[in-house]
């Protein structure tokens, strides 16, 4: 790469995310670039965490400034062209150069993102199951090969991982830190460069993996938070503009629908056909604590009693208000031998935990 690209992570709490994201940027990406970590006030060692990385410049926020402030923060030591990345991804092999090289492919081009995993809209592959960073690798080196220059414009991309050009960057600036804690302000960056005048791309060649809401999971910010934090900057997005926003699929809806096909199939008795499902549903909308509970259903009416248990723990731990998952875990626990486990952890996440 001719250009130097700065490289901005936000993040709050999620340390194991952190880790996983960085480790595989610096193994992942050449030179020349530059990583700009922006800690949002954590509690968990993310600070420190980023203190240690080699070469990065890190910089600490008084107190968790949301996705735009966290960014913005960033922006204001940025060189270059600019990608901002979610601390819940994994950049795999050629990333950064597929992206890049989609950035310089032509002059009107403005901002430029990736295929993925987990995404709302038409970055999204279907149905991708990848359980190791070899196997990610291994996916990203065969899409760039068999797309290698393709793009796609579209009015919309996702800010987990989303590439601005520096003439853009100069003439956009920072983005809208009204949106709170996050969502929206993505679409509100698109919807700004658009009426600039510039292309929004998918670099098709390009793919970045995304576990997904892992920073609003952490939060307690799931299923029905998450929905009233959609439909309340939304509101706000309408108001800005007077227009809806553009391409953008509920994945929250369409995890529910698939949810409601696996039910439909277990009642069946379609064990393997419904665990795929539910599997799928998982990875379009990773805050879906029914999806969790299901699954921890399916994987023990299969013998999978210790997978179907750890499922329950993650279902109670997204939505402890769920009398299905607690009951499930409590049942799970004493075919187990875990009673006392699964008290200690229905006592630390009561029934009314926000």
């Amino acid at each position: 790469m001719a250009d130097l690209v700065s490289i901005i992570i936000p993040a709050f709490n999620q340390l194991d995310y952190c880790r996983q994201c960085v480790h595989a940027l610096l193994a992942n990406t050449r030179p020349p670039y530059k990583l700009i970590l922006v800690d949002n006030a954590s509690t968990d060692g993310v600070g420190e965490f980023f203190d240690s990385v080699p070469n990065a410049c890190v910089l600490h926020a008084p107190e968790n400034l949301g996705f735009a402030g966290g960014v913005n923060l960033g922006l204001a030591q940025a060189e270059g062209h600019v990608v901002l990345l979610n601390s819940d991804t994994l950049p795999p092999e050629g990333w950064l150069e597929c992206m890049e090289g989609a950035l310089l492919s032509d002059g009107d081009i403005g901002l430029v993102g990736p295929m993925s995993n987990c995404v709302s809209g038409s970055q999204r592959i279907e149905g991708l199951e990848l359980e190791s960073m070899d196997a990610i690798n291994a996916f990203a080196r065969d899409l760039a090969r068999r797309k290698r220059g393709q793009l796609r414009d579209v009015a919309r991309l996702v800010g987990f991982c989303l590439m601005i050009g520096d003439t853009a960057l100069a003439q956009l600036g920072v983005f809208d830190e009204g949106y709170g804690i996050g969502n929206f302000e993505d679409d509100d960056y698109c919807l700004r460069a658009v009426r600039a005048g510039y292309r929004l791309c998918i670099a098709e060649d390009a793919f970045v993996f995304h576990y997904g809401g892992r920073t609003f999971m952490g939060m307690g910010i799931t299923d029905d938070a998450w929905q009233a934090l959609l439909q309340d900057n939304e509101r706000r997005f309408h108001e800005k503009w007077r227009v809806k926003p553009a391409d953008r699929s509920d994945a929250a809806q369409e995890a529910r629908r698939l949810n409601r096909q696996a039910r439909g199939l277990l009642a069946k008795g379609e064990q393997a056909a419904a665990l795929r499902l539910l599997k799928q549903s998982m990875e379009t909308f990773p805050l879906l604590e029914a999806n969790y509970n299901d699954l921890g259903a399916v994987l023990w009416k299969m013998g999978r009693r210790e997978e179907a248990y750890d499922y329950f723990v993650r279902a109670v731990k997204l939505s402890s208000g769920s009398s299905e998952a607690r009951e499930n875990l409590r049942d799970a626990a004493q075919a187990l031998g875990k009673t006392e486990e699964a008290a200690r952890l229905l006592q630390e996440y009561p029934q009314d935990h926000p």
